[in-house]
């Protein structure tokens, strides 16, 4: 028997790095095309097609029954391409009524819809949210049983919630557009999510509060998950390395860094027992030669691979103080069975335990004495990682994530 067709829209590349929002869209549509025959489209604003194709996580060409690569570019992206004043830009985004992450969705979705214009589908999912989406597909005369919305992370609270914590760092003027662009993300939200069917988020904490926000919508919960590390060995290194992972271009990440390395770093050098390293590793973005004059301070940038940093580290930071979703770095640290210090933003939505799988703290005092605590205490440390790593293996592996979509899907096979 044929399988039913599935047409997975999303506005990011599914990539083939280990972590994050594209890998997020991979890892579902390897377990999607188990149950589908998935064709894979994806819109925005990304380049060429071979370009699109190229940053294609390699495997997706061969589990999908067919890729799409529909791109555009709106008149706000072009118009801020050619904009250089900074107050300028602030001002355009500011005026223009829709984030401008979700700007080129909207032609982009036109021109997938013209090219798949009559087709039928049993399922359409979407990955993040897209603009008038369901609307653009049936006036292409595109027709399906069911739609299904991964919305990933809840942008509007994480938006809202970030505007105080962000503020020192950019002034002003950005926390006023920013603040905007929340209000936009709650309007789009209202808008578009009670015309799915169904929707899917990370994490429970984000699924009670949406559905208190859209009773009328069915809510699931798929976690993010990371696949078990391959040919992973210790490496360790002659000093204490403290590792921290992430997107530096993404605002709460470059947060986390300069809040460890402006008011926990200090208290570790004051305090520590010893030598220590920060490794911070990531895509570039910020003012790395700012970190990079610090001396227990490297930064790798845009590194190949993950493992040899994982490999080299005694504990990964997590000090993140906004942001949305859940933290893939994580749990890739969990499936390496490195012990992990963080915050309470940063670990939100993860079903961890303080004290058992994980050290929480907020105040940059107290996130230093946690990290001091796990350095000086080696079978505290092993046994926070060996917890942590029981928790990835049941709750966010990859037999977690095809339970869970399994159990969305349930009925459509």
């Amino acid at each position: 028997m044929s399988k039913k067709r599935l047409l997975y829209i999303s506005t990011w590349i599914p990539g083939s790095a280990a972590g994050g929002t594209e890998a997020r869209a991979a890892n579902h549509i390897r377990v999607l095309s188990r149950l589908f025959d998935v064709t894979l489209a994806i819109v925005g604003n990304h380049g060429s097609e071979a370009e699109v194709r190229e940053r294609l996580a390699p495997d997706l060409n061969r589990v999908c029954a067919s890729v799409v690569v529909a791109n555009c570019t709106s008149a706000i992206n072009r118009l801020l391409q050619k904009t250089r004043g900074y107050r300028t830009r602030l001002l355009l985004e500011s005026l223009w009524p829709t984030p401008i992450i979700v700007a080129p969705y909207r032609p982009a979705l036109a021109e997938l819809a013209r090219r798949l214009a009559g087709e039928r589908f049993d399922v359409v999912h979407c990955f993040r949210l897209n603009a008038g989406l369901l609307r653009v597909l049936k006036g292409h005369g595109i027709t399906f049983s069911r739609s299904v919305l991964d919305l990933d992370s809840y942008e509007s609270q994480a938006e809202f919630r970030s505007i105080i914590a962000f503020r020192p760092l950019i002034g002003t003027q950005s926390s006023a557009v920013n603040l905007l662009k929340a209000a936009k993300w709650w309007f789009l939200e209202s808008l578009l999510v009670p015309s799915f069917d169904d929707a899917i988020v990370c994490s429970e904490s984000d699924r009670q509060n949406l559905r208190r926000r859209f009773p009328g919508s069915r809510w699931h919960v798929v976690p993010n998950t990371v696949a078990e590390p391959s040919e992973f060995r210790v490496l360790g290194s002659d000093q204490f390395t403290f590792l921290f992972v992430g997107q530096l271009g993404y605002l709460p990440n470059w947060d986390a860094v300069v809040f460890f390395c402006t008011h926990v770093l200090p208290i570790l050098r004051c305090d520590a027992p010893g030598r220590f390293r920060v490794l911070i590793v990531g895509r570039s973005g910020g003012d790395l030669d700012r970190l990079a004059r610090i001396e227990e301070v490297q930064v790798i940038v845009n590194a190949p691979h993950l493992a040899p940093y994982y490999a080299q580290s005694d504990v990964a930071i997590v000090p993140l103080r906004g942001g949305g979703g859940t933290r893939v770095k994580i749990l890739e640290a969990l499936s390496y069975g490195l012990a992990v210090v963080s915050t309470t933003i940063g670990a939100e939505g993860l079903e961890v335990t303080p004290g058992s799988d994980i050290l929480i703290a907020d105040r940059a005092e107290d996130f230093a004495a946690q990290c001091l605590r796990i350095w000086r205490d080696d079978v505290l440390r092993q046994q926070i990682g060996a917890a942590g790593y029981d928790l990835w293996r049941i709750k966010y592996s990859s037999a977690a994530l095809v339970a869970a979509l399994n159990g969305v899907y349930e009925g459509e096979r």
